[in-house]
């Protein structure tokens, strides 16, 4: 695996779901309205709801996150040694006028975890694997922001090196903002869930999940020769309605593996989700993961348990490295190009869900003769309704989007992190909560 103290390979594509002046696009709607936008795996996003300031600011903040995962883990690393270091320094060795083996910590301790000026070799080959661990995540996360044209961690360094070199007074790297835990948790979450979703190791894990889906998909709304569906009587408003592939939506796909796995089985497919860290991972691996010197897929090397300290048997799980993607996501898209008279299509949405297909409620009179032809024949859910702020508003969303007869496959609980919550929330929190609802209070 290459370092990522050195430059990245040769510059790829500007990502398709990006703006020309702004990170976000124009408004997301349905791309099935949308001609231009049919082909590929493309991204379009909402900011419905939020000022353009803002999506701004929120861009910045998780490209910052991405660019400063390497030096975060790295500095938190060197706080840990520091802590154990002092307190090590305190730990007597025993009480040896009294000839008493009496435990300390430093005997209690493996050397692997005892920080000393020199002389451990097991505690210097234990840093080196973990420094070596960071810098092939930061080099993932960085072929990521190259791919949608943002600078990546070396660019950034570079930068304020460069700053210094000019006389500027004072230290540029007091001037950065930089991020907070919180904020890198989510792209330690992203690791794994690439790792989940995109890895050989993942694929008993999603297969528990995603197979039921697929499975319940194929038997409910099953597909035969010729892009006519064999479906029974009982569906009989989908059969007669069809015009090319069944559409399923896929709302909360994440990092887009299941929404890819559908779409392969012949389905017209549209994934959406809220979290731009997942989206931006999403898109490169979906659309930027080709080499472009031979033709084949890029596969990355990461450590996606790096960051772990619980649930671990070992330091060699934590560092222990995964290989993604485990297949060419473009594959499926050049086959059935090649062997349908109509292919089935797959596009992304990026925004909250409610906004998102907000255009399918009665109420919104302005789109309801093009969202009558954009329905969708299915809409498939894999631990999406439990993050409902109000379960109703999303069943009725998903009721409006779906055709008559339409199909709704859920796993996962219909409540869950909701209901783990304090009644006495914060005051910003209620109003949140209130504004996003207020758009649907006219709904009976």
């Amino acid at each position: 695996m290459e370092s990522s103290t050195n430059e990245l390979s040769s510059s790829t594509a500007k990502s398709s779901h990006y703006g020309d002046s702004s990170p976000f696009g124009a408004h997301c709607r349905s791309t099935h309205d949308e001609p231009s936008q049919r082909r590929g795996h493309g991204h379009s996003h909402s900011h419905n709801q939020i000022s353009e300031t803002e999506e701004q600011e929120h861009f910045q903040q998780v490209c910052r996150s991405y660019q400063q995962y390497a030096t975060f883990h790295q500095t938190k690393e060197q706080g840990i040694q520091h802590r154990t270091y002092q307190l090590l320094l305190k730990s007597p060795y025993g009480d040896v006028s009294r000839n008493v083996n009496t435990p300390t910590i430093r005997s209690i301790l493996p050397p692997a975890l005892q920080p000393q000026s020199s002389g451990n070799a097991q505690y210097e080959k234990q840093q080196q694997l973990f420094y070596e661990a960071t810098i092939r995540n930061q080099f993932f996360l960085d072929s990521i922001l190259k791919y949608s044209g943002v600078e990546t961690s070396q660019q950034v360094l570079r930068s304020v090196r460069s700053k210094n070199s000019h006389g500027n007074s004072g230290n540029n790297l007091s001037s950065i903002e930089w991020v907070t835990e919180e904020q890198i948790s989510k792209v330690d979450s992203v690791l794994k869930s690439v790792a989940r979703d995109w890895s050989d190791e993942g694929k008993v894990e999603r297969g528990v999940v995603y197979d039921r889906i697929v499975d319940a998909l194929e038997k409910y709304l099953p597909l035969s020769n010729g892009n006519d569906t064999n479906i029974s009587d009982g569906n009989a408003a989908i059969k007669n309605d069809l015009n090319g592939p069944p559409r399923v939506a896929v709302p909360g796909s994440g990092l887009g593996r299941l929404a890819w796995e559908i779409f392969t089985r012949g389905y017209s497919t549209q994934g959406s989700d809220f979290s731009l860290p997942m989206l931006l991972a999403s898109d490169f691996i979906l659309n930027g993961s080709q080499d472009d010197n031979n033709g084949n897929f890029r596969r990355f090397a990461i450590s996606p348990w790096l960051a772990e300290t619980r649930n671990v048997m070992s330091f060699a799980h934590r560092i222990r490295p995964v290989f993604v993607p485990d297949v060419d996501p473009n594959s499926a898209s050049r086959n059935m190009e090649q062997h349908r008279s109509y292919p089935p299509e797959f596009t992304m949405l990026a925004g909250e869900f409610l906004s998102v297909y907000s255009h399918y409620l009665p109420e919104n009179q302005s789109c309801q003769q093009g969202c009558q032809s954009s329905k969708f024949h299915a809409v498939a859910c894999s631990f999406f309704l439990d993050t409902a702020p109000s379960l109703p508003h999303y069943l009725l969303t998903i009721y409006h989007m779906l055709e008559d007869g339409g199909l709704l496959i859920n796993f996962g609980p219909l409540m869950y992190r909701e209901c783990s919550m304090s009644l006495n929330q914060k005051v910003g929190s209620c109003l949140v909560y209130h504004r996003r609802l207020t758009s649907f209070s006219q709904l009976k």
